[in-house]
């Protein structure tokens, strides 16, 4: 009788143990928080920085030309740019108006984007200052500061950038608020010697942390280079392991450079599909 006492509360934690780890592993296989908060902030950040740098193309040019406009989409006849060439720093504002605009790309934009430079986009040195004014895109409000550094030419003569993500913050339209900062390297892998937009090539390396929508705390670290041509409106290549607070890390896969809206998540040897922001 008393083995069988001590073997009943043994028995029992053996199982309360099982049903756990049971419940925790379908946790991973089912939440795809994390991987999604940090796509859409991938996502979001790219997008941002392509309307800024198309948007200085314009206010240095006078004009965009019709395959920019058509192709890149995000300005469409949404935004007016006013450029500030006087001040010091130069000051460039890119206002979607109050209510929402629909690009040609699909998506909803209202507010404002305000950067403020030292330099122009390829001049070695340059400094780069982004924030936000109310601004929305598809109904999550962005929010924060992105400081963009022109570092030159690396090693093999490719001209590359720091993007320092501070406090930055997307209020979904759920009310749900996701929250991170992060330092990226990118790197032009062509495009370099046309004045057109859409044959740009980037890569980005780099890692993040984060508290995502449910409130864990994350990490993130880019172990494959993400591949981002203009001509694409998603990443199209690269993967990211995402270690979510009390959660088995997972790997978001973007592809192997077809340009499409796909991209899986794996954990613990399963595997999801999502679709991009």
């Amino acid at each position: 009788m008393k083995t069988l006492k001590k073997f009943v509360p043994a028995l029992l934690i053996l199982s309360i143990a099982f049903v756990s780890a049971c419940k925790k592993n379908r946790d991973d296989l089912n939440d795809t928080t994390t991987a999604s908060d940090n796509e859409q902030s991938e996502t979001f950040s790219n997008d941002v920085m392509n309307i800024a740098d198309n948007a200085a193309k314009t206010g240095e040019s006078g004009a965009r030309t019709s395959e920019v406009q058509e192709v890149y989409e995000a300005l469409s006849q949404c935004a007016t740019v006013t450029h500030d060439s006087v001040s010091n720093p130069r000051i460039l504002t890119i206002d979607f108006g109050t209510t929402n605009c629909q690009g040609a790309d699909g998506r909803n934009r209202r507010g404002k984007i305000i950067v403020s430079y030292t330099g122009r986009y390829f001049e070695i040195g340059s400094v780069k200052t982004m924030n936000f004014d109310n601004f929305y895109r598809n109904d999550n409000k962005i929010e924060g500061t992105r400081v963009i550094t022109n570092n030159g030419l690396d090693a093999q003569g490719r001209m590359n950038w720091t993007i320092n993500a501070q406090n930055m913050k997307i209020i979904k339209s759920n009310g749900k608020i996701h929250t991170w900062n992060s330092v990226r390297t990118r790197t032009m892998l062509a495009g370099n010697d046309t004045k057109t937009w859409t044959d740009d090539i980037y890569e980005i390396t780099g890692s993040s942390t984060g508290v995502n929508a449910n409130g864990l705390n994350y990490t993130a670290n880019i172990t494959k280079p993400l591949h981002r041509a203009l001509s694409c409106r998603w990443i199209d290549s690269g993967t990211i392991e995402i270690t979510p607070e009390e959660r088995a890390t997972r790997t978001v896969d973007f592809g192997n450079g077809n340009c499409d809206d796909q991209a899986t998540v794996s954990v613990r040897k399963k595997t999801r599909n999502i679709t991009l922001n």
